[in-house]
């Protein structure tokens, strides 16, 4: 993946992404609704990774407005979004969450449907978690193996290449191993509707979600066309399902 053409893509998407961005929406309110059953101190130094348009950083600061919370973003233009819906309160910091350059320590690390771009998750998460103090958490969701099967597995059957991303197993991630630290996986499933194929791939775009795997081979327009049309008369009603890896990374104490 290359985080120069990331950045880009979700720069020239900030202005369109919240009309579009049912699932990220969904996503940032469960992560929001099971930290909320955490037993977190009454004023801890937090750190949010790729803050997008501030769908979990409003439901965060709202939650926890004593906190102090630095919220950051690969993309400038995510990052002033963000800043002009939340104001003044919070720092704001341009970063690529895989290669941290802060140095904490924090008592809770939080992100949203955004560490799926990193070139390697578990040294990035690694990494993420040498920021934390010794009682400090880390809590993420990110994209689960099950996402777009149904575009993957017909995509598949017409023989034609897939440019998804191959995103990990719930079984993947729960093999990360962290020094000292405990790791609990959960997997949760959002089915979301569009109108035609055409629709789920513009609203791809719409986001910044377009950028292909390294390994791609673009398929043709007629191709695609096919893709589309075939998939559309399978009756499927383009429903794509989303897996969301919720993630918690925690201090092992025995």
């Amino acid at each position: 993946m290359n985080k120069k053409n990331i950045a880009q893509s979700f720069g020239k998407a900030a202005s369109s992404y919240d009309k579009d961005a049912p699932v990220q929406k969904w996503t940032a309110h469960l992560l929001r609704d099971y930290i909320s059953n955490l037993d977190l101190h009454a004023q801890s130094n937090c750190l949010e990774i790729g803050c997008g348009t501030g769908f979990l950083s409003e439901e965060m600061v709202k939650s926890y407005p004593n906190f102090n919370w630095t919220i950051t973003d690969l993309s400038n233009d995510m990052l002033e979004t963000c800043q002009s819906r939340l104001g003044s309160g919070p720092t704001y910091h341009l970063m690529d969450g895989e290669n941290p350059d802060l140095t904490g320590p924090y008592d809770l690390i939080v992100s949203s449907l955004a560490v799926q771009w990193f070139h390697d998750l578990e040294t990035g998460l690694a990494k993420l978690v040498n920021l934390l103090k010794p009682n400090g958490q880390l809590i993420i969701t990110t994209l689960g193996k099950g996402t777009f099967s149904q575009w993957r597995d017909h995509l598949q059957s017409l023989n034609l290449p897939i440019g998804l991303h191959l995103y990990p197993s719930q079984s993947d991630v729960k093999k990360y191993v962290f020094p000292k630290r405990l790791i609990d996986v959960q997997s949760k499933h959002y089915l979301q509707d569009y109108d035609s194929g055409l629709d789920f791939l513009r609203s791809l775009k719409s986001i910044g979600a377009q950028e292909p795997n390294s390994k791609y081979k673009s398929i043709t327009s007629g191709e695609l066309r096919k893709a589309l049309r075939t998939l559309e008369s399978d009756g499927k009603n383009c429903k794509m399902t989303y897996e969301i890896l919720l993630t918690h990374i925690y201090e092992k104490t025995f």
